[in-house]
């Protein structure tokens, strides 16, 4: 399994129809509101790298006014305590 986050920036103003379209993407696990250089923070898992890459340019960056995106691959995780 890969599991990453997608930074995506978009076009201005926001439009919430964005964060419903891409909530609607099956390995799309979590979606954080943000304000800042980028508009959303979308975490993601999927089963290879390839699925990952197809994810975000085909499937996230096709989402109209989606202008960009940052993929960052989770390579561990700590869990706080």
């Amino acid at each position: 399994m890969t599991s990453a986050f997608v930074l995506v920036n978009c076009r201005f103003p926001f439009d919430a129809r964005v964060l419903d379209e891409i909530s609607k993407i099956p390995s799309v696990t979590n979606i954080y509101r943000t304000s800042g250089l980028y508009d959303l923070i979308v975490r993601v898992t999927v089963d290879t790298q390839d699925r990952l890459n197809a994810l975000v340019s085909a499937d996230i960056g096709k989402v109209r006014d989606v202008n960009s995106t940052v993929t960052m691959i989770i390579a561990d995780t700590h869990a706080h305590t």
